[in-house]
């Protein structure tokens, strides 16, 4: 890219960050809202427990109307964990007898609170961990954030800081931002790493639209070497933790979306537009004409099956949803079916599987594999199972039975699943609803948004 294309790059990362960055109102009230509830703790907790603010806010990359408060306990090393993770909540549920609100107790690597104080707007994350100065004394692993949240603070400037504000909303533009199991994309944490790494997002995008199997990175050392690194970690895309060698930051990154970002990153720079960063837009009113205009030009035909969740974690019940969904479209092809895509989502406490099939598969017959014809036994044994074949033939060495199709539609093979998907874990499809080229209302944007997620590249 010559000197008038970079030129045309800063001017459209400046036009954008205007849109995303926090205005200086917004910072200040966040500002106010941290101390407020920082001198609320400290009236809480005993003084020999430190309090920290960590997270975007805290290093300065959270994006406009992103002002979500993390805030760590830190306990003596020598304490134990069950001590830390009870006192921990203890010292948070306090904190709502004091002011207007509510908590909830969530559960990552151990249990912690999150508070809703409505009087002022406040939601934030009040995590119990150990005070430590070096990895080896880390109990579990969030013990390491705050080691995180000073590694960005002493590495990064205040344009970098922009980049990585950047670089974020990029990546949601494109469906690549979030380390939670549903996405498998970039944390906020690695894109800061990142952008420390190459110096700025434009140099990023740079190399991300040449990258070439396997990655390494050091951001520590700012190095790119695989030697040992691909081994230890066993990952094609490795960025270390600068301070946990023992650590890929990349490790929850999947191949897909570190294929899309390479892709996105190249389009941008081939054609630097607003446009090419934003990625895809539309009008979530229009959701549901979009997914009947993409069925209708594409031929095919749109099956949603909605079933109830629990109320329990998404990181819980998502993959089971996803297995559950794979084991339907496999059931499905072993019926032989045609399936091109599927996606599944949850929304409050429903959780929606979107299958797309070539439209109008009618199977009245099937043509099933079986053994090579010079298995004397096993040719036998297959002619029994199925003597009431239309026919058998031979394709090269193996032999074929020609057999009425169990199900003669996808509508019939999805009215009698298998009993590993009617009931998984916490997913039970005994009462599950089901359409055809029908979305609910309620679920057509987010069923709009899976859909082109992965049809777009």
């Amino acid at each position: 890219m010559d000197r008038r294309g970079d030129a045309k790059v800063k001017a459209i990362f400046d036009r954008i960050l205007k849109d995303i960055k926090p205005s200086p109102a917004e910072v200040q009230q966040t500002v106010y809202k941290v101390n407020h509830l920082m001198g609320i703790l400290k009236e809480t907790v005993p003084r020999d427990v430190e309090l920290r603010v960590v997270g975007s806010v805290a290093r300065g990359t959270n994006l406009k109307g992103d002002g979500d408060i993390d805030i760590f306990m830190l306990f003596d090393k020598r304490m134990d964990r069950d001590t830390v993770v009870k006192k921990g909540v203890q010292y948070g549920k306090r904190v709502v007898g004091k002011e207007k609100g509510r908590y909830e107790v969530k559960y990552a690597e151990h249990p912690y609170i999150r508070l809703y104080l409505d009087s002022i707007g406040i939601k934030a994350d009040i995590v119990p961990a150990l005070k430590i100065d070096n990895i080896e004394d880390m109990g579990t692993t969030v013990d390491r954030t705050p080691m995180h949240t000073d590694f960005i603070n002493g590495n990064l400037s205040e344009r970098q800081r922009d980049d990585v504000r950047l670089l974020k909303y990029f990546m949601k533009a494109h469906g690549i931002y979030g380390a939670e199991i549903k996405t498998n994309g970039f944390s906020g944490y690695l894109c800061e790493l990142l952008i420390h790494h190459y110096g700025s997002l434009h140099s990023l995008m740079k190399h991300a639209s040449r990258f070439r199997l396997p990655v390494a990175i050091e951001p520590l050392s700012r190095k790119e070497s695989t030697d040992g690194l691909l081994e230890k970690f066993n990952s094609e895309f490795v960025v270390v933790d600068p301070v946990d060698a023992g650590r890929n930051v990349a490790a929850g990154v999947s191949m897909e979306s570190l294929g899309r970002f390479a892709i996105a990153s190249r389009r941008f720079l081939d054609n630097p537009e607003v446009d090419a960063f934003y990625g895809p837009k539309f009008s979530s009113g229009s959701a549901g004409k979009m997914i009947r205009k993409l069925a209708c030009d594409a031929g095919l035909d749109v099956f949603a099956i909605m079933c109830k969740v629990p109320d329990k974690s998404e990181d819980i019940v998502y993959p089971q949803l996803r297995k559950v969904n794979q084991q339907i479209v496999r059931h499905l092809e072993g019926n032989g079916f045609t399936v091109y895509e599927s996606v599944q989502f949850i929304l409050g406490r429903m959780g929606f599987m979107i299958i797309l099939a070539p439209a109008g598969q009618y199977m009245g017959s099937r043509m099933l594999k079986g053994p090579e014809v010079f298995m004397r036994d096993a040719v036998s044994s297959f002619m029994r199972m199925h003597k009431d074949a239309y026919g058998f033939r031979i394709s090269g060495t193996c032999l074929y039975a020609l057999e009425k199709s169990r199900f003669a539609t996808i509508r019939d093979a999805l009215g009698s699943l298998p009993k590993e998907c009617v009931r998984h874990k916490d997913i039970n499809l005994a009462a599950a609803k089901i359409t055809v080229n029908r979305i609910p209302a309620q679920a057509q944007v987010q069923a709009y948004l899976e859909i082109t997620k992965r049809l777009t590249v």
